[in-house]
């Protein structure tokens, strides 16, 4: 295997730096981070990966040709459910603006597979076609084209991860289990919508595994269409999945169901159909709902 020199945006953030940290045990792999900020990154990587500062555009177009990757690994996003004014800077700046950049500074690279990372709320209640549930989903899906421009035009190798509900370890913004979690045992109440709302969550081992995977084997797969489902093809509605929390650690969940109004386009259900990505991308699911959360709440005690 010849080696991959891997750009990585988005590798400080929540699977970033555990797929980051796992590409660093292979020899065969040279890693350059994209940064906004190099000292925030050094804390986590030190001097293991090159950094590239994300700056003025001739400058930063200008790193990134000198590191010369082959492969891309795009992570980096600004989620947020809100369309409120303060919001939709931050949204238009980092996953339209950023993502355009990106691909102007990669014009003249010799990429030969770029690794979007998209989300399942692009696809409203699994939708067969685009259709944002958020001002942010509609943000990714604008980013996921201006990427297939680009790959069309530059002749590389482009897959889309849309991932379903990811979990298996603490975030700076908190997810459904962090407050499902939040609720075991609790005095007072946690807020929650009504919980009927039906989720795949995958656990965040087995999606580091796949991003891994397509970086080492990208030559060899036989690819049929851009976007892949990512989850495990089994679907729990929030309710189901407290109640599996409140049997592996043995306490009761103190919610205050349906304190949380629903928006008018909050996901129903979200199921992943992983079929095709098992078979054109060796995607394997090996960690059960089960298994993650005993984990989960082992590494949170």
């Amino acid at each position: 295997m010849s080696g991959r020199r891997v750009l990585v945006t988005g590798g400080t953030g929540y699977i970033g730096v555990d797929l980051v940290e796992k590409l660093l045990k292979n020899s065969d792999i040279s890693l350059a981070l994209v940064v906004r900020d190099i000292k925030k990154a050094e804390v986590l990587f030190s001097n293991r990966v090159e950094y590239i500062l994300y700056e003025e555009l001739t400058t930063f177009t200008k790193n990134v040709e000198k590191f010369a990757p082959n492969v891309v690994l795009h992570l980096a996003a600004y989620s947020t459910s809100s369309d409120e004014p303060t919001e939709v800077q931050k949204l238009i700046e980092s996953n339209i603006i950023f993502t355009s950049n990106l691909m102007l500074a990669l014009t003249n690279c010799k990429v030969e597979m770029f690794i979007n990372t998209g989300s399942f709320s692009e696809y409203h209640n699994c939708s067969l076609l685009p259709s944002p549930t958020y001002l942010y989903s509609a943000t990714k899906t604008s980013s996921r084209y201006i990427i297939e421009y680009y790959a069309k035009k530059s002749d590389f190798k482009f897959v889309n991860l849309v991932l379903f509900s990811v979990y298996g370890k603490g975030s700076t913004k908190k997810k459904i289990i962090d407050y499902a979690l939040d609720s075991l045992g609790a005095d007072r109440a946690v807020n929650m919508s009504d919980g009927k709302q039906v989720l795949d969550f995958v656990h965040i081992d087995d999606v580091v595994e796949l991003y891994s995977s397509i970086v080492l084997n990208y030559k060899g797969l036989k690819l049929s269409k851009i976007d892949y489902e990512i989850g495990t093809g089994e679907c729990f509605s929030i309710r189901e999945l407290v109640q599996k929390l409140e049997i592996l650690s043995g306490k009761e969940a103190n919610i205050a169901w349906g304190a949380n109004r629903a928006r008018k386009l909050d996901t129903l259900r979200a199921c992943a159909d992983i079929k095709i990505a098992q078979t054109e991308l060796n995607y394997i699911t090996n960690i059960s709902l089960n298994d993650g959360l005993k984990r989960y709440i082992k590494s949170e005690s």
